[in-house]
């Protein structure tokens, strides 16, 4: 098996995405928001990178950046906050040490440039920090075990990366989680990046391949020495510090757990680290998949599924994906309030080329919404009453392949409808290379 064979097999090129949605600090009270998205690439950017081989080990680069501009209006606020913005900016290397072992390290600087929501007009300019940091081991299709600063979540649409999207952007209530369990953060101390956590993952193919499982243990949020029974304080004689009103230590609580498995009707898609939004008619996708995750009081449930077909004799695509969340972050989550959400989207790629898009997402709360989640305090007549953040999504849309995921064109036109508000707008461009 060649070193291309190899890291096309077992490993997606996928640049791990970066869920993007269109709330705001204040909640929409009716938003129109049009997306226009342009992302080009020169033939030869969207070659394989080169490897480098050294025995029986094996190393390449790869990199991708997203150059857009964006115009967007406030609910509140006056005016129209324009902006040029490197959406993102990774390098990655993978590599690998005989048939058992790889490596991947990815790096990330996103938004650089973005003035859109700082009240003080400042530019975000971000540090360049370490996004993936993982060394897969691969013991066979059935067993394959990723260990580090890894990629993890119950739904199918969270792990497909940035770079082979099929619309606009991911799901926008996917990884809702993220923030409570503070993996959603972009190189601040304290926290993991977007939609990844330190922990191991099994991944396999089982039955012939119909079956896809991955089972991940990860930290997950820690909780903080917060036993408030008196102690005396001061020194041990073993030169151990006992702190005053605390009698536990830090991270004493239960690890993150996250499952999900995925039937396979046809063919499967790898049991892959991330995974694509389309496979442009090279495989035929027909499949389900529940996930499941839980850290203590904190419980997510979620049921997916994913079609992805060649048809009109392989010269068209058609491809639908739709999903149904159950959130509940209890006592220990209690920012994630209790709620059902669904998403569902449907597109025809005509000649592998040009592929007008729809989607439908919803939100519906179980609980009332409270000022820390944006009630706009000013508003007087505001009655917290379940489902006050409810919230409606239709987009449409065209995606414009020019070398399927390393080039391509996107125009979006999305409507978002949070209950009892007023409406806001955004516009999108970029430009897009990854290889």
């Amino acid at each position: 098996m060649s070193t291309s064979q190899f890291l096309s097999k077992h490993f997606s090129r996928a640049v791990f995405s970066n869920q993007a949605t269109l709330t705001r600090r204040k909640p929409l009270k009716r938003a129109s928001i049009l997306a226009l998205s342009l992302a080009t690439g020169i033939p030869a950017l969207a070659q394989s990178p080169a490897t480098l081989t050294y025995g029986d080990m094996t190393a390449r680069l790869g990199a991708l950046a997203q150059f857009q501009f964006q115009s967007n209006t406030d609910p509140v606020l006056a005016g129209t906050s324009d902006d040029f913005v490197l959406r993102r900016v990774r390098i990655y290397a993978v590599g690998t040490v005989g048939d058992l072992i790889e490596w991947r390290l990815d790096t990330d600087d996103p938004n650089l440039g973005k003035v859109a929501g700082n009240t003080n007009g400042t530019k975000n300019l971000n540090n360049v920090y370490i996004q993936d940091a993982l060394i897969p081991l691969f013991f066979d299709p059935g067993f394959k075990l990723d260990t580090g600063l890894i990629t993890v979540d119950p739904s199918h649409n969270a792990i497909v990366g940035a770079a082979k999207i099929y619309g606009w952007d991911a799901f926008a209530y996917q990884g809702l989680q993220n923030t409570p369990l503070q993996n959603n953060n972009s190189g601040t101390q304290g926290s993991a990046p977007l939609n990844r956590d330190f922990g191991l993952q099994a991944r396999g193919l089982l039955f012939g391949g119909h079956l896809e499982y991955h089972a991940g243990f990860t930290n997950g949020y820690r909780n903080g020495a917060n036993d408030t029974n008196a102690s005396t304080g001061g020194n041990t004689g073993s030169g151990v510090t006992v702190i005053p009103g605390v009698t536990s230590i830090s991270s004493n609580n239960s690890l993150r757990t996250t499952l999900r498995a995925q039937y396979n009707l046809f063919d499967n898609e790898g049991a892959t680290y991330t995974t694509e939004g389309t496979y442009f008619g090279q495989k035929k996708i027909v499949s389900l998949s529940l996930g499941y995750e839980a850290q203590d009081a904190y419980k997510q449930r979620v049921a997916e599924f994913f079609v992805d077909l060649p048809v009109n004799g392989g010269k068209d695509v058609f491809t639908a994906q739709g999903g149904y969340w159950l959130y509940d972050g209890g006592t220990f989550l209690p920012s994630l309030l209790k709620q059902k959400d669904y998403s569902f989207e449907m597109g025809y790629n005509f000649g592998k080329r040009w592929n007008p898009i729809i989607r439908i997402e919803g939100r519906r709360f179980d609980t009332p919404g409270d000022a820390s989640l944006g009630v706009p305090l000013s508003k007087t007549n505001w009655v917290l009453t379940p489902g006050a953040f409810n919230e409606n999504r239709q987009s449409i849309g065209l995606d414009y392949w020019y070398h399927q995921h390393n080039a391509s064109f996107k125009v979006f036109y999305t409507n978002v409808q949070p209950k009892n508000e007023v409406s806001a707008a955004g516009i999108n461009s970029g430009l897009r290379n990854y290889h």
